[in-house]
């Protein structure tokens, strides 16, 4: 009798009980069933910092696509999306070296990569170089849980002569503006063209509204009713976006507030959560009247670097926007928002609650417009929507609902002045996700 068994019938014999060579076996596979039938143990999330808008010189950026991806990782970012107009990095493409700007830009990218990576055009009158596609020189800079390109474009359309902008991320074909007769339109139709392909192919693939304010193109009204888009800029590090508003148009976090208060309420669209970006295209000379890097982006809670899971979790509202302040710790629901700062030494933190009541008055009134101009412009609403509900100083901070809040966010200001800010006494800031009232049980 094999040895397993002897000491089977031998135990059993101990015991006063009899057991059969195949009920022992059984029990000798037991635990290794029990502990097959067990879920794998789930990965622990981590945060990704991230920028989803930024140029290249496949469009108006002015350097090569490889030199950007490299400033963003030796900066400190994990993934990156770069987002020419209408067009992705694919193809054939030539770039002429025009000017000394452009000739000492190669220069230093054929230090950087080497002139067996730059290809060159000869017997031209004027140097050309080769762009990169996103398939080449993606395996220079990409590595498992550490850095990750994702395919993008930003849809560059109009609407009644207006700059009209979305982008479009991990896209796989690229998708031409589709046009329309009004702003509105011209949204939805775009972020419909965006939605057909993410279920055409079956890959995720984020839309997000860009810089309401460049142009005054987009006000809340216009916006409030688009239909499948979740995400939008609230925070764009471009001069000429106009992110605080002015005299005769609200700021865009205003307008954020606008939105969540008659999606949520009334219209029953969901939230849209925001984003805060670059659209970077200046990268050889770094000044406020420049549209540089590093100065907005995401922060992805996600227990892996991936565009699945980042995008599921920026979908389900895992993350917050910042342009310099690091959350340590941040925690969504279902009944508080609690936040803790990773504090730096001599800096100290305000955090904002900032929400909409139930019963809230809906009314508005418009707001006056600039002379000579037709534009509309986002009506004048009550105080009523976007309360400061709640302000606590110090790194930590956190709101328990009430029960009469459609909705909550937080707003992180900073002491610190903005390394390389677009506006003049711009400080470091961070805007969570809204945090929104669980449906009442019947």
């Amino acid at each position: 009798m094999p040895l397993r068994h002897q000491f089977g019938r031998r135990n059993a014999r101990r015991t006063g009980l009899l057991i059969s060579r195949r009920t022992w076996c059984l029990l000798l596979l037991l635990p290794l069933a029990l502990a097959a039938a067990q879920p794998p143990p789930r990965e622990p999330l981590r945060w990704w910092k991230g920028n989803l808008h930024t140029h290249s010189f496949w469009s108006d950026g002015d350097d090569f696509p490889e030199s950007i991806v490299d400033w963003y990782k030796t900066n400190g970012y994990q993934f990156l999306a770069l987002s020419d107009h209408n067009v992705m990095q694919k193809g054939d493409r030539w770039l002429t070296v025009t000017n000394r700007t452009r000739q000492a830009t190669l220069e230093k990218y054929r230090e950087r990569f080497g002139s067996r990576w730059v290809e060159l055009r000869p017997l031209q009158r004027e140097p050309m170089v080769r762009l990169k596609t996103l398939a080449e020189f993606r395996r220079l800079f990409e590595e498992p849980d550490r850095f990750l390109l994702m395919a993008s474009e930003e849809i560059s359309d109009r609407a009644e002569g207006l700059p009209i902008h979305l982008n479009a991320t991990n896209l796989r074909d690229l998708i031409k503006p589709q046009g329309g007769t009004s702003v509105t339109e011209v949204i939805q139709r775009n972020v419909d063209a965006v939605l057909e392909q993410r279920r055409r192919i079956g890959q995720v693939i984020l839309p997000h509204v860009n810089h309401p304010n460049f142009g005054w193109a987009i006000t809340a009204e216009e916006l409030m009713t688009v239909r499948g888009d979740r995400f939008f800029e609230i925070y764009n590090g471009h001069p000429a976006i106009h992110n605080e508003g002015d005299a005769f148009h609200v700021s865009v976090e205003r307008m954020w507030d606008i939105l969540l208060a008659f999606r949520l309420s009334r219209l029953n669209l969901g939230p849209l959560f925001g984003l805060a970006v670059d659209d970077a295209h200046n990268y050889q000379e770094f000044a406020r009247n420049h549209s540089n890097p590093g100065r907005g982006w995401v922060m992805v809670r996600s227990a892996s670097l991936g565009a699945e899971s980042l995008i599921a979790a920026m979908e389900a509202g895992d993350f917050y926007a910042s342009t310099g302040v690091r959350l340590k710790d941040l925690r969504r629901g279902p009944r508080e928002l609690s936040l803790e700062v990773e504090a730096e030494p001599g800096v100290t933190y305000t955090t904002e609650f900032i929400g909409t009541l139930e019963g809230f008055d809906p009314t508005s009134v418009p707001r006056a417009r600039p002379t000579n101009s037709l534009r509309a412009v986002t009506r004048q609403y009550s105080e009523e929507i976007g309360t400061v509900l709640g302000v606590v100083s110090g790194p930590r901070a956190s709101y328990a609902l009430q029960g009469d809040e459609l909705y909550l966010r937080a707003k992180v200001v900073s002491s610190k002045l903005k390394n390389n800010p677009y506006a003049a006494s711009e400080r470091e800031t961070a805007w969570t996700q809204p945090l929104v009232r669980p449906p009442t049980a019947k």
